[in-house]
């Protein structure tokens, strides 16, 4: 795609154009390349806030003049959050996204990054998993439930890869992003929270 740029979003006309690429597509977000994790009527305000910031960055992918793709990243300490990374519906699977975390990562590894996140939906985590994030599920029990209740409450053998006693919080590794995994957690303690979390080391 010789026509392809991929360019930071660094000032308010940038921030316009790329918000109107997320209203055009808004209706097709559910087939858009990767994860859009923030409100419609919060992507604007922070694209906006994220221009006075060096740890808030966000990149566009620009083909023949026109934003089709998109992405911010939030630094906190060595890990780097991705609330938003979207691709036009009609150019997936085109190595667009990919460019784009290609993009996020370089910048994020100026800055001693060691880690990128994103909370995937499970028809975007193939995605993630051929650009080499891990899929994880994060359970989170509260008293008098501790985390050797949730170990034993893992009955799918999943991988422990961190656990937290004073968040009542353990960490599985889990081969993608599957309701089924969290129903043993579910019919075993009381009362939890879960997140599946798509993560990468770079």
């Amino acid at each position: 795609m010789k026509k392809l740029k991929i360019k930071p979003i660094n000032n308010i006309i940038k921030v316009k154009e790329a918000f109107d690429f997320f209203k055009d597509s808004f209706l097709h977000m559910t087939q858009t390349e990767a994860s859009v994790f923030l409100p419609m009527h919060e992507i604007y305000q922070t694209m906006v806030d994220n221009l006075e910031s060096k740890t808030k960055i966000q990149f566009y992918a620009e083909l023949d003049e026109k934003i089709i793709g998109c992405v911010i990243g939030n630094i906190k300490r060595e890990e780097m959050f991705l609330p938003v990374i979207a691709v036009d519906y009609r150019l997936r699977d085109s190595g667009i996204a990919s460019q784009l975390l290609y993009a996020v990562s370089l910048y994020a590894k100026k800055y001693k990054v060691k880690k990128l996140t994103v909370r995937s939906s499970v028809s975007s985590s193939g995605f993630f998993k051929r650009n080499g994030f891990n899929c994880y599920l994060y359970i989170t029990a509260y008293p008098p439930q501790t985390t050797k209740d949730i170990k034993d409450a893992n009955k799918d053998d999943l991988p422990i890869m961190a656990e937290d006693e004073n968040q009542q919080m353990v960490k599985f590794l889990t081969p993608k992003i599957d309701n089924k995994y969290i129903l043993p957690f579910k019919r075993k303690l009381k009362n939890l929270d879960f997140d599946f979390m798509m993560e990468k080391r770079i």
